[in-house]
């Protein structure tokens, strides 16, 4: 018998600490999301809104003071990507300030594409390659390739941008870079210099790889045949856009 009580009280404290509902936080504060796909929304509410990005577990928000009660949910206003966005807090646990001292989100777990992700940056720091600091549409935020780059190095979860390009959307939120992206893009570094556009930030088409942490654009400097086929024999895709190259896995 008192065993089972104990399970129930172990219970209880688990469903109270994965849920920011009935917890007092203020206005810089971090939290955390406790669900898988969990929808942060223009406006706070189920009901004449809309989703403007799709959170993943893990991933880490600065609270920016709006609390507001709709629609039998308590709704609390995060910065995603420099957007201003709202979340139930059913889906939301208290973080650390270490939590949110990056731009990154969650946790990923390969080490081998962390140990890349470093090796790439050490490279742009020693101006051996080029990890671009701005989105060609001009868009400010923290999903340019560098950060995305130094996010990864952290083993955070990359930023994704979050607007509007010829019909389609990009997401908004954070993505595991792929360890075969990060490898291909280490190599290339390693072979001589490579001007690296976007990886998953910026907008795209609507189901782009980019999104997925998956796929690179690297400037085309004259060696686009050399890129397409070191993607295509690392296991990859490729195709030639032009002013950039494309390279995406699976």
């Amino acid at each position: 018998m008192f065993a089972v009580v104990v399970s129930l009280v172990v219970l209880v404290v688990v469903n109270v600490q994965a849920d920011i509902t009935h917890s007092t936080v203020k206005s810089g504060e971090c939290v955390c999301v406790s669900g898988a796909g969990v929808n942060a929304r223009n406006a706070p509410g189920t009901t004449g809104t809309q989703v403007s990005a799709v959170l993943n577990k893990g991933e880490c928000y600065k609270l920016h003071g709006g609390i507001l009660t709709k629609n039998n949910y308590k709704w609390f206003e995060v910065d995603v990507g420099g957007k201003r966005l709202w979340v139930a807090g059913n889906y939301l646990t208290v973080g650390t300030s270490s939590q949110c001292s990056s731009s990154g989100g969650g946790a990923c777990g390969s080490a081998a594409a962390k140990a890349d992700a470093c090796h790439i940056l050490s490279l742009h720091n020693s101006k051996k390659i080029e990890l671009w600091n701005v989105h060609p549409s001009g868009v400010r935020d923290q999903a340019f390739a560098l950060q995305n780059i130094k996010d990864a190095c952290n083993g955070h979860a990359a930023s994704r941008s979050s607007y509007s390009c010829n019909g389609c959307a990009a997401p908004g939120g954070h993505v595991c870079l792929d360890a075969n992206l990060l490898k291909y893009i280490r190599t290339l570094g390693d072979g001589g210099y490579i001007h690296v556009n976007e990886i998953s930030g910026a907008c795209h088409s609507c189901t782009s790889r980019h999104y997925r942490g998956l796929a690179v654009d690297l400037h085309n400097d004259g060696r686009s045949s050399e890129y397409m086929s070191k993607c295509v024999a690392m296991g990859g895709w490729a195709l030639d856009e032009g002013n950039h190259i494309h390279c995406q896995f699976y």
